[in-house]
């Protein structure tokens, strides 16, 4: 009958982005270029794990379930890449999301890919237009930083998903001891997750 179980989403209003179509004609012409075995196309993100357990919708009977909090909460950031070919799924953690960081995850997606032109499908957060990732893009001409159109993330980000299904699987509706703990669950997630292509419906 159409009816499903979910909880709804705040929407927040969002202005239209001027070079939505110019950045989706870009990662258009990458994923041709995947395709065709030319290049290679990831989809980039990042993501803090929290120590305050999430939240999720589910089925229960009688008392409402009660998720005990942690008093204070801790968080734990993941870098994640996607390969749109073969789904593969390269990913690091660290304290905090800075752009260092992200130099050093740019680092070692080059050196899995040594060859061939390197598409990276991102947001426009800080951490990826800070001034010491434009002087690393500089001495790598071989990679391409691809803007995903803003406030698009969900719809255009795979990561999404997997981030997602990671925090459903070791944080949702139950709290872990602590942030190492949490962060050792998401590692083992992470290592033991299957390939997730990804559907290109842009590229023919």
């Amino acid at each position: 009958m159409g009816w499903r179980w979910a909880r709804p989403r705040l929407a927040p209003a969002r202005k239209p982005d001027p070079e939505a179509e110019t950045k989706r004609a870009a990662l258009a012409r990458a994923q041709t270029e995947a395709v065709r075995g030319h290049g290679h196309l990831l989809y980039l993100d990042e993501s803090d794990l929290h120590l305050l357990p999430l939240i999720r919708a589910r089925w229960m009977k009688g008392r409402r379930v009660r998720v005990p909090t942690p008093g204070t909460t801790r968080r734990h950031a993941f870098f994640g890449a996607l390969d749109a070919m073969s789904g593969h799924w390269f990913f690091v953690d660290h304290e905090r999301k800075l752009a260092v960081h992200f130099v050093a995850f740019l680092q070692r997606l080059a050196a899995a890919y040594p060859t061939d032109p390197l598409y990276l499908a991102l947001d426009q957060a800080p951490a990826h237009t800070a001034k010491v990732v434009q002087a690393w893009l500089k001495t790598h001409p071989r990679v391409t930083l691809l803007w995903l159109p803003k406030y698009a993330a969900h719809e255009t980000n795979p990561v999404e998903r997997i981030w997602g299904l990671m925090k459903s699987a070791v944080a949702a509706d139950r709290l872990a001891g602590s942030i190492e703990d949490l962060t050792a669950a998401a590692w083992c997630f992470f290592t033991n997750l299957a390939p997730h292509p990804v559907k290109l419906p842009i590229a023919a």
